[in-house]
């Protein structure tokens, strides 16, 4: 099992801080996220990522992100924050079950932006 704190590793492998996230990196993040609950079958096939990300800026740069999720019996719980201080929180909620399509599809998420050039 995907452990969050592999995931966190993964999203430091990358070398980038929340700063250097793009609206289309948080979008992509998004989808992926939402494939991969929809594919899990998880909590009775409900788990879907909600419509929009959550984010604060501060003089043009990204200051914080939330993705959040719903089911059938949730609206708009964590999913993937990324936060402030540097600290990024994966389904704070979830069992070890119910968070491991968020990690996975993290993880392939931030493996893909670690073989990316990094912003100058």
């Amino acid at each position: 099992m995907l452990s969050r704190e592999l995931a966190r590793e993964a999203w430091t492998g990358t070398g980038l801080t929340i700063g250097d996230l793009t609206a289309a990196d948080l979008s992509d993040l998004r989808a992926r996220l939402d494939r991969g609950l929809r594919a899990s079958g998880l909590i009775r096939g409900s788990f879907r990522m909600q419509g929009r990300v959550l984010t604060r800026s501060q003089e043009g740069r990204l200051r914080s992100a939330e993705l959040r999720c719903r089911s059938d019996y949730f609206t708009d719980r964590q999913a993937v924050t990324f936060e402030e201080g540097g600290f990024v929180g994966f389904a704070g909620w979830a069992d070890e079950v119910n968070v491991q399509p968020v990690l996975t599809a993290f993880i392939g998420w931030a493996r893909e932006r670690a073989r990316r050039p990094l912003p100058a």
